[in-house]
């Protein structure tokens, strides 16, 4: 699909994420790490955090995940992490 990447997720059960993502949002070491279409190759490391990507339809999508590695090379972001949970609904109190 022109305009997007691939991003997976792999973790110790499997893949766990296999989607188009036009922008990905991953919790780097030193602060959150933003990838778009055609970044430079990369390999860093990641710490707990959120990790959010949109769809090319614009869809937005968040995960917790734990530490793990990031590589992105040719619009192929891979993660490889223990596990990714799903983000709890924020709280609103009145």
């Amino acid at each position: 699909m022109a305009g997007a990447m691939t991003l997976q997720v792999l973790t110790d059960t499997g893949l766990a994420i296999d989607e188009q993502a036009v922008s990905v949002i991953a919790p780097g070491e030193v602060g959150y790490l933003g990838i778009l279409r055609n970044h430079a190759p990369l390999v860093t490391t990641l710490i707990p955090g959120t990790l959010t990507w949109q769809r090319p339809d614009g869809t937005r999508h968040q995960r917790r995940m734990t530490e793990g590695l990031l590589e992105i090379s040719k619009n192929q972001l891979t993660i490889l992490t223990r596990s990714v949970s799903d983000v709890p609904p924020a709280s609103h109190t009145t």
